[in-house]
């Protein structure tokens, strides 16, 4: 319609101080003494004042934007250098000292975890006068695998001359000082405990349990698959042998 101006809907939401030519204040901007809103639409065309307030409102957008940007930069670089920032730990006696405490405690850990399963599945079986076969199985990355078992026992297999290539691995315990070895400080010979229980039939009845008895190992046999990183922990067990007027029971 004749007489009626054009009007540009231009709206600055959230506007911040300004630091320049104008003043700022809420959504009010003062420029040469001119009260602009600009949460209202701006005729067109704008006045030179507009123009001039926002130019100046977007130069001053493009230099907090450098300053950010500018401020994380050197942020992150600092990060790098300052004491107490996290940084990648060079190598040295420093990092090597941590490795050997961790590994250390893996070791101990995972070897105290194999004898209390152990203890547990020798105490759950029936013990009825002869040796009996205990399994226990659990998770060994690789890496756990040689750190606990890799300097223990003797290898079976693979070997140079037993299937060099399976991705099954054997080890093979067969005294106290290989179960120490093995087991670590969690080792205890007097903790290998069991129930008695008689032999059923159908004379005598079912069988019963009889009481408490002490066990000892005879011999392990750990297996480990790199297809599964499955532990398989074979244990034959049997009553404890003890001395009786130098005579072996």
């Amino acid at each position: 319609m004749a007489g009626t101006p054009t009007v540009l809907n231009i709206q600055i939401v959230n506007t911040p101080p300004i630091q320049s030519k104008q003043q700022v204040l809420g959504k009010r901007a003062r420029t040469a003494d001119v009260l602009i809103d600009v949460s209202k639409p701006i005729p067109y065309p704008p006045t030179p004042e507009v123009v001039e307030t926002l130019r100046t409102r977007i130069l001053q957008l493009e230099d907090e934007l450098r300053g950010n940007k500018k401020q994380k930069t050197t942020g992150n670089a600092l990060q790098m250098i300052l004491p107490g920032a996290a940084a990648p730990v060079a190598s040295g006696s420093g990092s090597s000292g941590s490795g050997a405490k961790n590994e250390a405690k893996t070791r101990k850990t995972r070897g105290k975890s194999l004898f209390d399963q152990l203890k547990k599945a020798a105490k759950n079986e029936k013990w009825q006068g002869g040796p009996r076969t205990v399994k226990v199985e659990d998770h060994f990355t690789q890496a756990d695998f040689e750190l606990v078992f890799g300097s223990s026992g003797t290898l079976i297999q693979p070997t140079e001359n037993n299937k060099p290539t399976s991705k099954v691995w054997i080890r093979r315990y067969r005294d106290e000082q290989d179960y120490e070895a093995l087991f670590g400080d969690a080792y205890k010979v007097d903790q290998l405990k069991g129930h008695e229980w008689t032999v059923g039939s159908i004379f005598a009845g079912k069988s019963q349990k009889m009481g408490q008895c002490q066990l000892e190992i005879q011999s392990i046999e750990v297996q480990w698959s790199r297809n599964t990183e499955k532990v398989v922990l074979k244990a034959e067990i049997d009553h404890q042998q003890t001395l009786y007027h130098g005579c072996l029971f």
